[in-house]
């Protein structure tokens, strides 16, 4: 009776998040199921927000993974290659093939080995959810389990929160507007957009996932007004986002191809 009951307060804690939760995040440095290296710091210092999912093997981290990986999608969308999501195995129950065959249908990147990252944020809550942003390492969300209906909107918030913490001045930014037109287009699309001062620009074309199909360096561009014409023909169709950075701030419009 006795481990009874202890084992019925271990599994009562995972279930709360804890009121003691970490407010920077624990830096790591460690390889994903594909063999890349990841550095959680450089990772947020280079203006990423990550969305992590520690998990096991249990239901409702599959569950939950396919409502973050929705959000995931969104924020591709409105904000390419800014958010990752990662999933990370808490306790060494998968090995990177098994846990690959658990997130075939996920974008998410896979580690192995989460366990102090887990102990750090206050333990496993299957899963346990946080958000991470801004060259302050700061941790915007953290909590053990998940609920669609009840959390859904407060990791959303999060992210969007972590994205106005990229580290970079918007008061200094140059880049004040960009349009796209014709759009849907056909053959070629006309986008224009307005500097603030004389910049050295480039153009990305990305698709919904958040992949560079094109890079354009436009070079160096005068303040006001300017239009590139990018050639359509060469895309599939469907949705793209175009991109204009100027090294200090960056802004995305959607376009559509239809050819």
């Amino acid at each position: 009776m006795k481990k009874l009951l202890l084992a019925s307060f271990s599994l009562l804690l995972m279930a709360f998040n804890f009121s003691f939760a970490q407010t920077t995040a624990m830096d790591w440095t460690k390889d994903d199921c594909n063999g890349t290296n990841h550095n959680c710091y450089s990772e947020l210092d280079s203006g990423n927000v990550l969305l992590c999912e520690y998990v096991m093997t249990c239901g409702t981290c599959i569950s939950a993974a396919n409502y973050l990986e929705q959000m995931y999608q969104d924020y591709s969308v409105s904000n390419p290659g800014k958010v990752k999501f990662y999933a990370i195995d808490w306790n060494a129950a998968f090995t990177c093939s098994t846990f690959q065959s658990w997130g075939s249908a996920l974008s998410c990147t896979l580690f192995l080995n989460g366990y102090d990252e887990v102990n750090y944020y206050g333990g496993m809550g299957m899963p346990t959810i946080v958000v991470l942003g801004g060259t302050d390492h700061h941790v915007y969300y953290s909590k053990l389990g998940f609920n669609h209906n009840a959390d859904d909107q407060d990791v959303r918030d999060a992210i969007d929160a972590a994205l106005t913490n990229t580290g970079i001045n918007e008061s200094s930014a140059s880049l004040s507007s960009l349009e796209v037109f014709p759009n849907p287009a056909t053959s070629f699309a006309s986008i224009s957009y307005s500097l603030k001062t004389t910049s050295n620009v480039t153009l990305d074309v990305l698709n919904i996932l958040g992949e560079r199909i094109q890079t354009i360096n436009l070079g160096q561009q005068s303040a006001g007004e300017n239009l590139y014409v990018l050639n359509t023909q060469t895309l599939n169709a469907g949705l793209y986002v175009v991109q204009i950075n100027t090294g200090s701030t960056h802004e995305i419009v959607k376009l559509s191809v239809m050819n």
